[in-house]
């Protein structure tokens, strides 16, 4: 396996493995899909002593239920497979290459990362896809009033989100920096020079931290003014069901709750771009 291809290399090996755990994600997350509105079916069913669509509410969360704990069962073994034969492999082919030892340790704990990854990550951008679409198409089968006010809720989010980029992308790279040097730094730095490097990893830390609540802060406002109008939209329909109105309010509600997963999902990409791009050269840089 090829260190600039160490990502692609990953999938191809395993895809068998990874077709298997990412296609039980794809799954459980169609099926979530369909809770919102069974939930709400059973309401109404309950209101009028019918009990049919509780039956059937009962069964997809038990389906759920068991998708989801076989496939968490499924991944830590595919995954912890996965790292325990990659990061033998890059270790001796950049130890050969004349790198440090003390980077070659970061890069081992850099490798972990880009294997939590493909673990946590890419299934979060299937969740998110599919929430955000999802949810999308049914507020617009509900109303399409709804499904305008959502739609136009993006514009301010993404372009935020979207400004956001570049910081993350220094961030990381300074963070990355830092982990490279750390262990050298912990084996012959002075006390002095150990709390410095704590401290500047701690503010490299908080100021991603900052980056990402504050953006999250801003997008809630403007999801405040969406759903005052949604709440207040919904109950006015004249004839409406309290199951459908539960129905409406938990997609809208699941659909701005996806977008509340950008920036740390940008943070995850770019960090995993940046540690690629160091295992492909071969190198580290200085910290910033």
């Amino acid at each position: 396996m090829q260190n600039h291809n160490l990502l692609t290399g990953l999938l191809k090996a395993n895809r068998g493995k990874l077709g298997l755990t990412y296609a039980l994600s794809l799954g459980t997350q169609l099926l979530a899909l369909l809770v919102p509105l069974a939930i709400g079916e059973a309401i109404n069913g309950l209101l009028v002593h019918e009990y049919t669509s509780l039956g059937l509410f009962v069964g997809l969360w038990m389906v759920l239920a068991g998708m989801t704990v076989g496939r968490k069962m499924y991944d830590t073994r595919v995954f912890m497979g996965i790292y325990t034969a990659v990061v033998p492999k890059v270790i001796q082919q950049q130890r050969a290459m004349g790198m440090a030892t003390s980077k070659l340790v970061a890069r081992s704990m850099l490798i972990r990362e880009v294997v939590d990854f493909m673990e946590r990550d890419i299934p979060d951008v299937f969740s998110m896809v599919i929430t955000f679409i999802g949810s999308l198409i049914m507020l617009m089968l509900f109303d399409w009033h709804i499904a305008l006010a959502a739609t136009l809720m993006l514009i301010p989010v993404l372009a935020l989100n979207g400004s956001l980029w570049r910081p993350i992308q220094r961030l990381n790279r300074s963070i990355n920096n830092n982990l490279e040097r750390q262990a050298q730094v912990i084996n012959q730095g002075s006390l002095l020079r150990l709390e410095q490097h704590f401290r500047f990893m701690r503010f490299l830390r908080v100021k991603t931290s900052d980056i990402e609540a504050g953006t999250g802060g801003i997008v809630e406002l403007f999801v405040v003014v969406v759903t005052i109008y949604v709440f207040t939209f919904t109950t006015q329909t004249p004839g409406i069901e309290a199951g459908t109105v539960f129905s409406i309010i938990t997609y809208f509600w699941n659909f701005q709750g996806s977008l509340d997963h950008l920036p740390t999902l940008m943070q995850s990409i770019s960090r995993v771009k940046d540690i690629l791009r160091r295992i492909r050269e071969g190198i580290g840089t200085d910290a910033q």
